[in-house]
């Protein structure tokens, strides 16, 4: 299953239209839905759902694909509710935006990999690109329909603290090193240099057969349980010490620890910011689903309840 762009307030969806009684029968076999006079025929849905699970429906059971099927039309029907009213309002496109927007997408497939995935969709170029276009178009609607114009007071910010402090509490973190080799034998001999003063860094750029051997074996910063429990260890060592030879289902490793941050909690000062964030977020989606939810009421969307039992 290919990686999939979805907009972040979009699977609201299926749940507000289940709420608006929209599943209603009475459409023609080919039609699988109509959006006032707009209509989502079973081969472009079928087209579309090839692209996010190839081939549709292998290897699910009845209910999963229905459930899968139910919740891409879903999106299909808000996306064309939110570029309708786009267009409605005057919002474009541009043949820029939409050609940067292609480029970006290609990225993901290298050599000829974008044409032959266009090809197993049995999409043509020109359809592609309409409904990228429709996408964009419905991003910009949503981006544009629900400004949050209030102010989080103070209050709100520091109750919000006061009763998620666990989500401020930062763990015991280390940075450390590693060297992992395939052969014990060969790890022993390292750590038989490395007590005779050799420099770790160094050796793991030598030895090491781990992605990090490029940054000389740094692992980065890590809290206990980020990490397999081989690398346990790390968190008794003192700062500066390297560990004896550790064998994992990867290999055999040698660990230095470079720097030990103790846990903490974050003051409400330092917390803040990252809080008004979220705040602000959480008033913006509650916008958006108000204003959604007006436009819903405007529209009317009949689905062919009998295509998607099948």
């Amino acid at each position: 299953m290919r990686r999939i762009r979805f907009h972040l307030y979009w699977s609201l969806a299926f749940l507000l239209f289940q709420g608006c009684g929209w599943w209603e029968a009475g459409l023609p076999d080919h039609i699988l839905a109509r959006i006032d006079d707009e209509e989502i025929t079973v081969d472009e849905f079928n087209r579309e759902l090839k692209e996010l699970v190839s081939p549709p429906g292998k290897g699910e059971s009845p209910s999963t694909l229905r459930e899968l099927k139910e919740a891409y039309l879903d999106q299909m029907i808000e996306r064309k509710i939110l570029a309708r009213e786009a267009r409605r309002l005057g919002l474009r496109v541009s043949a820029e935006e939409l050609t940067r927007a292609l480029l970006e997408i290609k990225k993901d497939y290298p050599g000829e990999g974008f044409g032959e995935k266009l090809s197993l969709t049995g999409m043509s170029l020109e359809e592609w690109k309409a409904r990228l276009e429709e996408k964009l178009l419905a991003e910009k609607m949503v981006r544009s329909s629900h400004p949050f114009e209030g102010e989080i007071d103070e209050k709100t910010t520091r109750d919000f603290y006061e009763t998620h402090r666990s989500l401020f509490e930062l763990p015991q973190k280390v940075r450390a090193r590693q060297i992992v080799v395939t052969d014990g034998s060969e790890a022993i001999q390292i750590l038989k240099r490395l007590k005779k003063g050799e420099n770790f860094e160094k050796l793991a750029k030598e030895k090491s057969l781990g992605p990090e051997k490029i940054q000389g074996g740094d692992l980065g910063y890590f809290s206990q349980g980020e990490r397999p429990p081989e690398f346990d260890p790390i968190f008794s060592l003192e700062v500066g010490a390297v560990s004896e030879v550790i064998q994992s289902p990867y290999g055999y490793h040698i660990f230095k620890l470079e720097e030990k941050k103790e846990p903490r909690e974050i003051p409400f000062e330092e917390a803040r910011k990252s809080i008004l964030k979220r705040l602000e977020g959480e008033k913006k989606e509650e916008a958006y689903q108000r204003w959604f939810k007006s436009l819903q009421e405007k529209t009317k969307v009949r689905v062919n309840r009998k295509w998607l039992a099948s």
